[in-house]
């Protein structure tokens, strides 16, 4: 907020002692009522049971960092709307002090020093009247990150669910959006133009697939480890975070980061070694206790598993995964009623996770559901095609006994688009998970079809013709997957299987 110095002192230009006053009146009054507005969304949120965390103050205003979203968009609606609430207030307040020096004060002053402060007094109150004014216009605007935006949002959630609120808000904040920018453009206020820019990244972050952008794209400049991980690109994401545990051996997200591209490439012994390093580090790490629980899944030590879910939510319990590996767990035991509890909770918790709903649908089916199967299958897909259509091969075992959902599911999508690549690979994933190879031949062999140099397509194919003993064609699908891709890993894992082949 230093830099509303220059901007008072532009208004202003000040030179006489009382200008000067007036100006620093008039900054301490702005940055004043930012901070009131802010407080007015931290006061809501403690009122519906959040946890403000902090209050900051910068150059394009301030923002209250809340320790999670409210659950109800009833809550979020209060709590947006607090903030212009307080701009109303205060913008009153002022209009109010503004008339009683104006009528009531000055008209009966004698005093000509005294006169011209309370003249200066009651210019400065319609000035700091008009900038709350304008503060709840501009915060009022329908585009989101903006309160109007969040309220915009938080009503829309409220009729047509979390995941077409994102739809709606992003299709009306773009176009307003475009137009605050011109008219920045227009009045060359440079400074709207910059909050334009970061506004701009913030309304992208609605749409997952701009999202995952956005993400790779501050990974790749700043944590080329992270961005390799992204990517699916393991080898040399391991790599990278060895560098990083090499250059700071006390950072417990180096470890984590590298046991989870082990678990990817199923070097689970690797995996539970950095996990157990990363705890040691710090005990009551949540992601590093949530990982190891994980593990404990993978090897069907539900009840460990359980335990680490309980003991990663004590420390976060707004985290949504815990939730989420619960209900994974109670799906592998058969406890469908108690699974789908837990999945409820975690899709309620942001941010919305596509295989979070996949397997929300799953257990629907499970339960005879088919509606509300599909209303979950739509909103992953909504999400992201990519990620609810294509699970890693970590994620596969979710189909295993399960083909009937996977007809049910991807057969819905090729009704549509027969020739849906993203659908045929998935769905021929879950059929190889199934051990159905014959089948999962014909839809590799369909998607490679429409999409010949995805690399992981020959790679599940090829894996389908060696179960089938077909040496010669998986040898020529091997073939394929290290000539087509620049993951490491694959080209590995190819190779070793051209190996045995040989």
């Amino acid at each position: 907020m230093l830099f509303s110095i220059p901007i008072a002192y532009f208004l202003f230009s000040p030179i006489t002692g009382r200008e000067i006053i007036t100006a620093f009146l008039w900054l301490i009054g702005l940055i004043l009522s930012v901070f009131l507005h802010e407080v007015g969304h931290a006061l809501a949120a403690q009122l519906v049971g959040v946890e403000v965390k902090s209050i900051v103050i910068w150059l394009l205003g301030g923002f209250t960092n809340l320790s999670h979203p409210a659950r109800k968009p009833t809550q979020n609606l209060a709590i947006f709307s607090a903030g212009p609430l307080v701009n109303m207030l205060l913008g009153f307040s002022f209009v109010v002090a503004y008339i009683l020096l104006l009528f009531g004060f000055l008209p009966f002053e004698l005093n000509p020093e005294t006169y011209m402060w309370g003249q200066t007094l009651a210019n400065l109150c319609f000035s700091l009247a008009l900038a709350n004014i304008i503060l709840v216009i501009f915060n009022l605007l329908p585009i989101y990150p903006l309160d109007g935006g969040n309220m915009m949002r938080s009503m829309m959630e409220m009729f047509f669910g979390r995941s077409n609120a994102d739809w709606i808000t992003l299709l009306i904040s773009a176009p307003l959006l475009i137009g605050l920018i011109a008219f920045g453009i227009f009045t060359h206020d440079y400074l709207l133009l910059a909050s334009c820019v970061l506004i701009g990244l913030a309304v992208g972050t609605l749409n997952h697939s701009f999202l995952r952008r956005l993400n790779l794209g501050i990974n790749y400049l700043f944590r080329r480890s992270g961005y390799y991980y992204l990517q699916g690109d393991y080898d040399r994401a391991i790599q990278e975070y060895t560098r990083n545990i090499e250059r700071e051996p006390g950072q417990v997200n180096h470890y984590l980061g590298r046991s989870a591209c082990y678990l990817n490439i199923f070097q689970k012994e690797r995996a539970v070694a950095d996990v157990e390093r990363a705890l040691k580090l710090n005990p009551d790490n949540a992601i590093a206790i949530q990982l190891r629980g994980e593990i404990f899944a993978m090897e069907k030590n539900y009840d460990a598993a359980l335990d680490y879910s309980n003991r990663a939510q004590a420390i976060n319990p707004h985290w949504a995964v815990p939730y989420f590996d619960r209900g994974s767990v109670l799906l592998d035991q058969r406890d469908f009623c108690a699974a789908l509890a837990e999945l409820d909770k975690a899709v309620s918790l942001p941010p919305p996770f596509p295989l979070f709903h996949v397997l929300r649908s799953l257990n629907h089916f499970i339960l005879g559901d088919l509606e509300a199967s599909h209303r979950d299958q739509d909103a992953a897909m909504r999400l992201s095609p990519t990620d609810a259509l294509v699970m890693s091969e970590l994620n596969l075992q979710i189909c295993e006994g399960y083909l009937n959902w996977a007809d049910d599911y991807y057969g819905r999508i090729l009704t549509r688009d027969p020739r849906h690549a993203l659908a045929l690979q998935g769905y021929a994933d879950a059929c190889r998970a199934n051990l159905e190879h014959v089948r999962a031949i014909e839809l590799y062999t369909r998607a490679i079809a429409v999409n010949p140099r995805e690399a992981r397509l020959h790679f599940g194919r090829g894996k389908s013709h060696l179960a089938l003993n077909n040496a010669e064609k998986a040898k020529a699908d091997f073939q394929q997957v290290i000539t087509l891709t620049d993951k490491l890993h694959l080209k590995r894992q190819a190779g070793e299987l051209l190996g045995n082949i040989a």
